[in-house]
């Protein structure tokens, strides 16, 4: 029986999390933040397509913070999984984590959006092993402790090699997940959907259909989308270039969708902006990739962020 601390208990690790305890081979204890009370108390009603219907489920055990995630009694973790956003300018990960991490022992599997998000693990715990992983699933929680899977759950996995360890040891977190042997490719892949979808639609407050419907999908979108391409390209790591077009036409043009970073944006929560076009951002320049539409979106959404922080930095004065 594994032994899993599991660290952001909303959508994305609440089906996490029973799909691992339905597997018979793991305890996760989860730890929850602002919903902790809630969740302890009545659990979480989850609606899922690949689930049903789970009134008051809960994994084996929840807590408030990382540190009352330790427990001096119990084994070391076998495995902390983080599906926490990646926002490096509000906190580090590695941080965050090192309570429940055992060095040389426990292996870090990264559920999260983003670019180079394993390197500050691999800095602070470099005898550690890294599982990478990105998920389609379009979870989310609804209300006080509801959580919403419309979406069948993908999730791509594989061990991030560094040079700490040797190759069979890096490989040794055994799960049954789908596994690729080109991690970076998939991660660009991805990046063509977080990193255009997300953003436009945050900059232009519409959902995926009214963006689609505007004639942006043809002016704006698929443009972002090839630069987009042309980093991962650079990089040497390219996703087939026909997942533009499936990306770009797979949903309907009356699609209410609202991409996470516009669901962020939406209830004044910091949006996942560095790891999802900073980080790209940041190489297409080390590369000499011209990228003029995904520049002027970063700057955009620079400017909104500010403008959402000192919002709430002026409500606090207020005291509202």
């Amino acid at each position: 029986m594994n032994n899993i601390c599991l660290v952001g208990s909303g959508g994305v690790g609440t089906i996490a999390s029973l799909v691992l305890e339905k597997s018979g081979r793991a305890k996760v204890t989860a730890v929850l933040r602002s919903r902790y009370a809630i969740v302890k108390e009545k659990g979480w009603n989850i609606d899922s397509i690949d689930h049903g219907k789970l009134d008051g489920w809960r994994p084996f055990r929840v807590v408030p913070s990382v540190k009352d995630a330790v427990f001096p009694d119990d084994p070391p973790y076998d495995f902390v999984v983080v599906t926490t956003k990646q926002l490096p300018d509000h906190y580090c990960v590695a941080e965050l984590i090192r309570p429940v991490i055992t060095p040389g022992h426990t292996v870090v599997v990264l559920i999260q959006n983003g670019l180079d998000i394993e390197v500050p693990i691999i800095q602070n715990y470099p005898g550690s092993s890294v599982m990478s992983a990105i998920s389609m699933i379009g979870s989310q929680t609804s209300g006080e402790n509801t959580i919403l899977q419309p979406g069948t759950d993908v999730l791509t996995i594989c061990p991030h090699f560094h040079d700490g360890l040797p190759h069979e040891r890096a490989g040794a977190a055994n799960a049954e997940c789908t596994f690729t042997d080109d991690m970076p490719r998939a991660r660009w892949q991805k990046l063509l959907w977080n990193g255009t979808f997300n953003t436009i639609c945050t900059v232009m407050r519409m959902d995926v259909g009214e963006l689609q419907s505007s004639g942006g999908r043809e002016t704006l979108l698929i443009p972002a989308m090839w630069e987009m391409y042309a980093i991962a390209k650079a990089a040497g790591h390219p996703p087939p270039e026909e997942i533009i077009d499936f990306y770009a036409y797979r949903l309907p043009n009356d699609c209410r969708y609202r991409p996470s970073m516009l669901l962020d944006f939406d209830h004044g929560r910091p949006m996942e902006l560095e790891v999802v076009l900073g980080n790209p951002l940041k190489r297409a320049k080390e590369l000499g990739v011209q990228v003029p539409t995904l520049g002027t979106l970063y700057e955009q959404l620079k400017m909104i962020k500010w403008r959402v922080e000192q919002e709430k930095a002026e409500k606090k004065i207020n005291g509202a």
